[in-house]
């Protein structure tokens, strides 16, 4: 009896037009989505390639010179390539690119917040590198975000749920047709589980196969296995969110209210579990952890290192020749070395507040499931928290090895030469492994399917007492 119930509400879906104009409309918005998400991923992409293209051109240009004047006997002048001294901290200094993930266009997430690359020279600090030859975002877009396909599947996406759901059995009761179908040989459990899964079915059909064309649309990568299983990953974690408003309308319905208060219910839900929950959890991280101001940083780094800064404003405020001899730049390298010493406490200290933040969010997202929902989708564009910490402790070891590298060479007191560029520390960025992001989906999926069971299992005991008995 479950196949008839279903088959006819596959029938009636068929013919409902408001249906079929929701179905419409979100896969028009899901293609958008997608398209608006590849086009932010690329501009990002392309700007970064044209600072590494021109970072690498820079090298290239002073390995030629260097080449030219090896072994010549011409006195230092300003820029040499010869001097290590200005080699690391200008002319060598390296731009540290992080890649986009194969399915970037899923979700712009820290990327917007964080660098995608980063100059390492031999300051004692990394400098963030931002793109800035890409299209300036209005105020609407600071204010509201990306308009990407995590957006639409976190904020849009149970709106569509609820109003393909809202009704599944208040609206057969005001119809007139509820006990017309009680009287046939099928519970109301039945009757509402077969309504739901042919609603989710044409949805989530729907979501699959649109979510493929629009990132074939953007030119998204699928012929590496990684790609495939983010992409799997993807579908299965939509489909579990999916499961879950149509759990919680199940749940809602078995009240036995009108479809107005249903759906009226199924939007408080919405409203407390997608703006509220997450909003509060902003505000109580930012009460018990405090972004660290990045010139409150610097300042007291500097304060706490103010007379090795004083020394060396003093060294680098030179014009004379004397920059140019080996005992500057030996001096120079040891009050760099003493005041990234004295600064590391204060730098240590606001970078594990702002892992302590970062690790409380993590904690605080099984609140709500839209924040698991947004943290796995994250996780599969590549644009989470985990890449971007893996990213910044890579930058930081060979921030560490590349001063080492240079500051022995200065101490050395011999001009760089050409063999001492083979000799250079090199950067290779060590991605998340897949497994990883594997692991990090499931527990979202084992999660929002969680949730959804516990309203499932909420609500059954229910439908013995509503339907023709019930107001």
């Amino acid at each position: 009896m479950w196949k008839t119930v279903f088959g006819l509400e596959w029938k009636i879906l068929k013919r409902d037009r408001s249906v079929l104009a929701i179905l419409i409309l979100f896969t028009v918005f899901l293609v958008l989505s997608s398209v608006a998400g590849g086009r932010h991923a690329s501009e990002m992409a392309a700007g970064l390639e044209r600072s590494k293209t021109s970072n690498a051109q820079h090298f290239s240009a002073l390995v030629s010179t260097l080449k030219s004047l090896e072994g010549s006997q011409k006195p230092l002048s300003s820029k040499d390539p010869r001097d290590a001294n200005w080699m690391g901290k200008v002319g060598a200094a390296r731009l540290l690119v992080l890649p986009s993930g194969p399915l970037a266009a899923v979700a712009v997430g820290q990327r917007d917040l964080k660098p995608q690359a980063i100059r390492v020279n031999t300051d004692f600090h990394l400098s963030a590198e931002r793109e800035t030859e890409t299209p300036i975002s209005g105020p609407t877009r600071l204010m509201t975000g990306a308009f990407d396909p995590a957006f639409l599947f976190v904020v849009l996406f149970p709106l569509v749920v609820i109003a393909l759901s809202y009704e599944l059995l208040s609206g057969e009761r005001e119809r007139g047709t509820l006990a017309m179908l009680l009287s046939q040989p099928v519970s109301q459990t039945m009757l509402v589980m077969g309504k739901a899964t042919a609603r989710a079915l044409a949805l989530c059909f729907l979501t699959t196969i649109f979510t493929v064309v629009g990132l074939v649309i953007v030119d998204v990568d699928m012929s590496s296995s990684r790609s495939l299983t983010l992409m799997v990953l993807l579908v299965v974690v939509l489909i579990a969110w999916a499961l879950f408003w149509f759990a919680a309308s199940i749940a809602v319905n078995a009240l036995g209210r009108d479809s107005s208060t249903n759906a009226l219910l199924l939007v408080g839900i919405w409203l407390v579990l997608v703006v509220i929950v997450p909003g509060l959890v902003q505000v109580g991280t930012d009460s018990l952890y405090p972004a660290p101001s990045g010139i409150e940083m610097v300042h007291e780094a500097r304060e706490a290192a103010q007379e090795a800064e004083e020394k060396l404003m003093g060294l680098t405020g030179r014009h004379d020749a004397k920059r140019q001899s080996k005992a500057y730049a030996k001096k120079l390298v040891a009050i760099q070395e003493k005041l990234a010493k004295t600064s590391a406490p204060v730098m240590e200290a606001a970078h594990q507040q702002l892992r302590e933040r970062q690790d409380l969010v993590s904690t605080l997202r099984f609140l709500s499931p839209a924040m698991v929902l947004q943290s796995a989708l994250e996780s599969i564009a590549g644009s989470g928290r985990d890449r971007y910490r893996r990213f910044d402790d890579q930058a930081d070891a060979y921030h560490a090895a590349y001063r080492t590298y240079f500051f022995n060479r200065i101490r050395s007191g011999e001009s760089f030469r050409l063999s001492d560029v083979a000799k250079m520390p090199a950067f290779s960025f060590d991605d998340v492994p897949t497994a990883q992001i594997v692991q990090h989906v499931f527990w979202a999926i084992l999660c929002l399917l969680g949730f959804g069971f516990l309203l499932l299992m909420s609500a059954w005991p229910r439908y013995k007492n509503i339907g023709r008995l019930s107001n």
